[in-house]
């Protein structure tokens, strides 16, 4: 999976300092992105960077399997024993269903999260900001995200999502 690690930055000269060091730093230059208001395709460049669908998705299909599978258990030992199943079929079938209800249920919030956050980088990108996006992996969005705040970049956010960009750095 892609990590996007976004951020605001007051003018143009601030976000191109940003993106510089980053490249520096050892991030792709074809994994950062400048977005502003003349920016063509705005809308669905920043919808792109700040989907979370698939980090929802993940996170609810994982937990409500898990909790679920418990659950399941719980109920066919004694002395609830609601089912008659075996313990680890209980587990099974139970822990599927809990896993399709999370992946549901984290996708719609992931989705709508994600939503949230574009229409709020898209205000303040109307009002003259300038949003910095870089695409990398999980291991290197902290340090992505640590050079964006020293940069001066403010309302940060992560997003995970399928690769669209380039995968970013190389070991630095």
């Amino acid at each position: 999976m892609e990590t996007t690690v976004t951020g605001v930055f007051g003018n143009a000269a601030d976000a191109q300092r940003a993106a510089q060091e980053l490249a520096e730093a050892g991030f792709g230059g074809d994994a950062i992105e400048v977005i502003t208001c003349d920016t063509e395709d705005c809308h669905a460049r920043i919808g792109a960077d700040t989907s979370d669908a698939v980090r929802g998705a993940t996170i609810g299909a994982s937990v409500g399997g898990v909790g679920m599978a418990i659950g399941g258990i719980a109920m066919s030992v004694p002395p609830l024993a609601l089912f008659e199943l075996q313990p680890v079929l209980a587990a099974l079938l139970f822990g599927a269903l809990g896993a399709v209800a999370g992946l549901v249920i984290g996708f719609l919030v992931g989705s709508a999260t994600g939503h949230q956050v574009q229409q709020e980088y898209e205000h303040v990108i109307e009002n003259g900001g300038v949003l910095l996006a870089v695409s990398t992996d999980g291991a290197h969005s902290v340090r992505a995200q640590s050079l964006l705040a020293r940069c001066g970049g403010t309302m940060l956010s992560t997003s995970v999502h399928r690769p669209h960009h380039v995968q970013a750095p190389q070991s630095a």
